[in-house]
C-alpha cells in the first residue's frame, strides 16, 4: 500500500469497483465493498452493494445486501433491497428479504417473492439436525 489510512477509517472502506462500458468479464466476482458494472460480465457476482447501470450486462446468479438494476441481468437475483429501473431489464427469478421496487418501464420476465429471513435460518437448521441425526444413526 502506497499510503496508511488510520484504522478507524481503514475499516469503514469496504472498497469500490467500476467496471467500465468496455470492459468484458467472464468469472465470478466476490468483491466485500461496492461495485457497479458499465460493461458485461459473464459469471455469478456476490457484492456487499451493486450496481448494474444502463450500459451494464450480467449473465449469472447475483447476490448483495442491495442491488440496483438499470441495465439488463439474466439470471436469478437475492438481495435485502432490489431497485429495478425504468430500462431494467431481469430475465430471472427476483428473492429479496425488505424491500423490493420496480420504476415503470421495467422489464421482468421471472417469478418474484418476498424470503421472510427466519424461515430461512429454520429450514437451514432442521437440515442439519437431520443431518446429524442421520450421522448417529450410521
Amino acid at each position: 500500500m502506497f499510503f496508511k489510512l488510520d484504522k478507524k477509517l481503514q475499516n469503514q472502506i469496504d472498497g469500490f469497483s467500476h467496471l467500465g462500458e468496455t470492459l468484458r468479464f467472464e468469472g465470478e466476482i466476490d468483491c466485500k465493498g461496492e461495485i457497479e458494472i458499465a460493461g458485461k460480465v459473464k459469471g455469478n457476482i456476490k457484492a456487499k452493494i451493486l450496481r448494474i447501470l444502463e450500459t451494464g450486462s450480467v449473465k449469472g446468479q447475483v447476490q448483495a445486501e442491495k442491488i440496483e438494476i438499470l441495465g439488463h441481468l439474466v439470471g436469478n437475483v437475492e438481495s435485502e433491497i432490489i431497485h429495478v429501473g425504468e430500462n431494467g431489464v431481469v430475465r430471472g427469478d427476483i428473492h429479496f428479504f425488505t424491500n423490493l421496487s420496480v420504476l415503470n418501464g421495467a422489464d421482468i420476465f421471472g417469478h418474484i417473492q418476498k424470503i421472510k429471513k427466519d424461515k430461512v435460518k429454520r429450514s437451514d437448521t432442521d437440515k442439519v439436525k437431520y443431518l446429524e441425526h442421520d450421522k448417529k444413526a450410521s
